[in-house]
């Protein structure tokens, strides 16, 4: 009787004992979800916040290559202007030259009819 007095206690300490485990495993399990809960609304957030800054490097990054390319058409423009300006005061001193040139003939031609002609009478 002994025996099965300790038999019956063993079994009934060992249906405590599972039932104190399944407490603690299901108290742990529920500590586990929250604590998993918990880092994903951590992790969404500082993903949140990460793909901000990066929209606004990126919106940044967009108005410095807007700004430089603005910059580079404003200089590109001016030298357009200036090579235009150039241009013109080459045409004009070369049409200048030309018509010094041909004045300076006609008028040496002249001349030259002119003493050859007081040579004649």
């Amino acid at each position: 009787m002994l025996k099965r007095h300790l038999l019956l206690a063993s079994v009934l300490a060992g249906t405590f004992a599972i039932t104190a485990c399944s407490q603690q495993t299901e108290e742990n399990t529920e500590a586990a979800v929250e604590s998993a809960g918990d880092d994903a609304a951590a992790n969404v957030d500082a993903a949140a916040a990460e793909t901000d800054a990066a929209a606004a490097e990126a919106e940044a990054a967009a108005q410095d290559a807007g700004t430089e390319v603005a910059e580079g058409a404003e200089t590109a423009g001016a030298a357009a202007t200036d090579a235009l300006e150039n241009t013109g005061d080459a045409i004009a001193e070369g049409t200048n030259t030309a018509v010094e040139n041909t004045a300076e003939a006609v008028a040496d031609g002249a001349n030259d009819v002119a003493v050859d002609a007081e040579q004649q009478y």
